[in-house]
Parts: structure tokens; sequence; C-alpha cells
């Protein structure tokens, strides 16, 4: 499988989970890869696994994002998994730097890589831009409106970006996961996790989590040049819970 052959990407949230997961598919299908982390230590770990780059990057802060573009030099795949989750809670019930802190990575995060990322994937000549959504976004669930909405969000923001980017040959598209066995898990529901998972696979048709492979499968496929012609779309990964 080379089906990146010759293209370089940038992976946020690399370090763990789904962002490990596809820093590693981009690296078997012949991508040079950047790993990119708030935890530089996990960045660099998983980035000499696959013989890529690791940088560390904390996505809510323009700076740092400008940071990690420049070290990452000539890319032409960008991958925005990096997010937070919050534990779940009633509409006023989260504490309001919570909620800034998850808008500002899961939302603002976007504007830092338009000002700063997306001149070097047009200067390459065009790329794809891949935004980890949620199937929270599609099927909202109580208890998570302020995590719904900033995934909701990045769908809106992933058409509109596509609309727009399209005449610089920039494919924009999401993913939008069903939960999988992340550190989102222990966020959620600390000491309560196998409550929680047992609650979320009762709502999966197909009947578990999803893995770190299965949203790497669904990333390598958008970014690679089978999804030529796909762009503004958002695609679940969700074991059927989008129609279930």
């Amino acid at each position: 499988m080379m089906g990146l052959a010759g293209k370089s990407a940038i992976v946020t949230g690399a370090g763990a989970g789904y962002g490990a997961g596809i820093a590693r598919r981009f690296a078997q299908e012949g991508a040079r890869v950047v790993c990119a982390d708030i935890n530089e230590e996990a960045a660099r770990s998983i980035a000499a696994e696959i013989g890529g780059t690791g940088v560390r990057c904390d996505i809510s802060d323009g700076a740092s994002v400008k940071a990690m573009v420049d070290a990452a030099g000539r890319f032409d795949v960008l991958v925005n998994n990096a997010a937070l989750t919050q534990k779940p809670a009633r509409l006023a019930k989260i504490p309001e730097a919570e909620l800034d802190r998850l808008l500002a990575v899961n939302i603002k995060s976007l504007y830092h890589m338009a000002v700063h990322a997306l001149p070097v994937i047009r200067a390459a000549g065009g790329g794809s831009v891949i935004n980890i959504a949620s199937i929270g976004a599609l099927r909202p669930r109580p208890g998570m409106t302020w995590y719904n909405a900033t995934k909701s969000a990045m769908i809106t923001i992933t058409q509109s970006m596509a609309a727009e980017l399209a005449p610089d040959k920039i494919r924009v598209n999401a993913i939008a996961p069903v939960v999988g066995r992340t550190a989102m898990l222990s966020h959620m529901f600390g000491d309560a996790v196998d409550e929680g998972v047992a609650r979320l696979m009762s709502t999966i048709p197909l009947g578990r989590l999803a893995e770190p492979e299965d949203i790497a499968a669904a990333a390598a496929f958008l970014a690679s040049d089978d999804a030529a012609f796909i762009t503004g779309v958002t695609l679940p990964v969700d074991g059927g819970r989008s129609v279930s």
C-alpha cells in the first residue's frame, strides 16, 4: 500500500489515539509525516516509530501553530485531529473556563491553521485537508452539547472551506467517528469508563467502538488521489450509529 507516496502530511494530536493511528497508516502508505502534539515526548515517540518528525504544538495558540508549520517545511496534506472533549454535563453546568478552552482547541485552531498552514498547501499546488469531527455533530447526545456544537461547527467550516479553496485545488473533507477507546473516554467518564462504554456500545449497530485503524483507513483514502474528486463531504465512521 503506497497510495500516499510522494505526499507530505501534518497530523495534529498524533501522539496517541486516532492521531497516532493516522500517522502510522500514512507512513505505511508512503507519506512523509510530521507528528504534532501538545505532548512533545509522545509526538517524538510516534515519529521515531514511523520515521517521521515529531514537534510540539498547542493548536489553540497561533504562535505555536506557526512554529510547527515552519518546522514542517513543505506539505500537501493536513489532518486536523487534535481536540478536546467535555465531561457530560447539563447546559449551564460546564465551567466557563472549560468552555473557552474547548472552543479554542476545537474551533479557533482551524483559524490558526488557515492563517499558517493553508498558504503552504496552496504554494505546493494544492492538496488535502481532513478535519476529524464527530458523529456527535450528526447525532447529538444529551449532556455533550458544547462538544457537539464544536464538532458541528467543524463540519460547517469544512463545507465552507471546500467551496472557498476548490479554485486552489485544495480539497477539504471531514470524518465523523463514533467514540473509541482513547484518552477522551477517561475525561468523559472518569472512574466509570466501563459503564460509559457499555452505554455507548448499545447505540452502535456493529457492536463495538471505533479503533484508530478505522479512522486511519478513511483518512488515508481521503488524502489519496483515489479521492481526487471528493471535497466538502463528511464521512461517518461510526459502526452505524448515524442510522440507529
